[in-house]
């Protein structure tokens, strides 16, 4: 008999743990009509990172308007990361220095660089510039980082820059 109404109780749960599932699917699939919800980890789709909103990460903190950064077209910086990530991935050493300030801090000029790239884009640099998402680039009155800081680009003449690499 006791074996009988423990039975009974499982029985009772799972038939009733689908209904509450649902409930919870529901309450979350309507939260997210309210809040945006970013994109998992890793390397969400691009087009899903080029539209996710951008003004309040998940950790809660708060950038600066892409405005205030300096730049006008944000969607069009954001292109930009995603050829300039190709580039780091590929070693276009050239592409890259295209789009450099000169001087660069220990880099005067673009033969310079060139010749210091492996050392400056080592593997620490090259995975904070892969894992990047382009709907997480802080930013603020200098300009826009990747990793922590590690790149910052601006507007320069009308075309993005590399300002500054910190190592």
């Amino acid at each position: 008999m006791r074996n009988l109404l423990i039975l009974a109780t499982l029985l009772t749960a799972c038939n009733t743990a689908p209904d509450k599932n649902r409930e919870e699917a529901n309450v979350i699939e309507s939260a997210k009509q309210i809040i945006p919800v970013a994109p998992p980890p890793g390397n969400p789709n691009i087009d899903d990172q080029l539209n996710a909103q951008d003004t309040l990460f998940e950790d809660g903190s708060v950038p600066t308007s892409w405005a205030n950064a300096g730049f006008d077209d944000p969607a069009g910086f954001k292109r930009f990361l995603l050829d300039f990530k190709g580039w780091v991935k590929e070693d276009k050493i050239d592409s890259i220095a295209a789009h450099v300030r000169f001087p660069l801090k220990n880099h005067k000029t673009p033969e310079a660089f060139k010749r210091a790239y492996p050392e400056i884009f080592d593997v620490n640099l090259k995975t904070a510039v892969d894992t990047q998402r382009v709907d997480r680039i802080f930013r603020n009155q200098q300009g826009a980082m990747l990793g922590n800081g590690q790149i910052w680009f601006s507007v320069v003449n009308g075309k993005y820059k590399i300002i500054a690499i910190n190592k």
